[in-house]
């Protein structure tokens, strides 16, 4: 059992749009207008991932880093607890997670600069 079938337990925004109309400064950062849009799911998760690598790899402006990287921790260290949350199967610690990274996102917003 299990060989070939693997369940993986996921936490996935349910309504993109509303998460781009709460951090509309957060996502222009992340994924700047493009000529065609990717098709990939672009949700909180992917977002806290997104601009994460978006500061380590210097794709902003250094004074836009240095703003950021200070919340941006505690947007990680909340995507990683519930990401292992989930692998654990506590859906009650996920719940608690998912409210942090809300919250830590929020921080974030107001660091950010305008688009």
């Amino acid at each position: 059992m299990g060989e070939y079938i693997q369940i993986r337990v996921i936490a996935q925004t349910f309504d993109q749009e509303a998460a781009e109309k709460r951090y509309p400064k957060l996502y222009a950062l992340a994924w700047p207008v493009e000529a065609t849009p990717g098709e990939a799911h672009r949700g909180l998760i992917e977002l806290a991932a997104t601009l994460d690598d978006r500061v380590r790899l210097g794709d902003l402006p250094a004074p836009e880093r240095k703003a950021l990287a200070p919340a941006l921790e505690k947007v990680m260290a909340a995507k990683g607890a519930l990401e292992g949350a989930l692998g654990e199967r506590e859906a009650k610690a996920a719940d608690r997670a998912s409210y942090q990274l809300e919250d830590a996102l929020a921080e974030l917003e107001k660091l950010a600069p305008r688009p």
